[in-house]
């Protein structure tokens, strides 16, 4: 890795502006209304809706034009509790003709335009992957600030390894077999993208969970989408079925998508336990009431937790990353 110092937030945020406002206009289009892609936006929506609670504040970091407000709007029922923020003006032109009442702002991942505390939820779909390694941690403590004490951060990311598609052997081939038949089946063709530049990268899922891990506690994983992100453009309804089906046949194991929540400030039983021992350990305690006190909060944060796991939604169990 290289000297962070080195690396200018100022010069790859506008690298990334050139590339996003290239594709702005067409940007809906081409990576949100097949019918593949819609079906994942709306299984990421109803991930986020699992942690959304009425009247959350809600940050759409690196939202684009809008992208996923169709789905906020019918999902969280409304929008008037979300702020939209992308880097490029192009993608917030896009996002306010579609919603002229909704609010945005351009901002960079680097200086959010909002005070400390601001937001209970920040939702990063798809966008950590456009941000240099050696100046994600930054983004993230920038993230950190702008949410509230118990705020939680909720995102989705490409993958490059660990995929079902990388493992060696008739898996990897029936799966570049299935492509072909998708493609003589719908005819779709893939175009030449402009070069995204050098921050543009999907990531190892046991390295970018290490990166999310120094700013937060990560408390849900789980992986999607199995089969390849190049049949993505298909348009045809069947496939969109298939893909789900193959989606949920593989227990989210092994996707192309990583799906994540992480805490700003999370607490367990244990670290009640841990810091009553140490107190107790420390002051060679005699007082029975402080005694008595330890005690009686040692079990009350036991029968909370196992009140919290009881009724705790499932992507709140983090799955398996291996």
């Amino acid at each position: 890795m290289t000297d962070p110092t080195k690396i200018s937030p100022t010069a790859t945020d506008a690298l990334e502006k050139d590339f996003e406002d290239s594709i702005a206009e067409r940007y809906n289009r081409d990576y949100h209304k097949s019918p593949i892609m819609r079906y994942f936006d709306s299984q990421f929506v109803d991930y986020v809706c699992e942690h959304y609670h009425s009247q959350d504040r809600v940050l759409d970091l690196a939202c684009g034009p809008a992208s996923l407000w169709g789905i906020f709007a019918t999902k969280l029922g409304g929008t008037d509790n979300i702020v939209g923020v992308d880097l490029s003006p192009k993608m917030i032109e896009q996002a306010q003709s579609l919603y002229p009442d909704g609010k945005f702002e351009v901002g960079s991942f680097f200086d959010l335009p909002f005070d400390s505390g601001s937001f209970d939820i920040v939702i990063v779909s798809s966008a950590f992957h456009h941000v240099h390694d050696d100046l994600l941690i930054k983004a993230l403590e920038e993230i950190n600030r702008v949410l509230d004490e118990h705020g939680v951060l909720i995102g989705r990311e490409p993958l490059q390894s660990k995929r079902l598609s990388d493992t060696d052997g008739w898996l990897s081939g029936a799966l570049m077999h299935f492509r072909h038949m998708v493609y003589r089946l719908n005819h779709t063709r893939e175009y030449p993208e402009p070069d995204p530049g050098p921050n543009h990268h999907a990531y190892d899922p046991e390295e970018f969970l290490q990166f999310i891990s120094t700013t937060f506690a990560i408390k849900g994983v789980s992986f999607h989408n199995p089969v390849s992100p190049f049949i993505a453009r298909c348009k045809d309804a069947l496939v969109a079925h298939i893909a789900a089906f193959l989606d949920l046949s593989v227990a989210h194991r092994g996707g192309h998508e990583l799906f994540y929540t992480a805490t700003k400030n999370y607490s367990e039983s244990a670290d009640v336990s841990q810091c009553i021992q140490n107190f107790i350990a420390q002051n060679a305690i005699t007082d029975n009431d402080k005694l008595n006190f330890a005690a009686s909060l040692e079990v009350a944060s036991r029968h909370l937790e196992d009140y919290l796991t009881a009724n705790a939604p499932k992507s709140d169990t983090t799955e398996s990353k291996r």
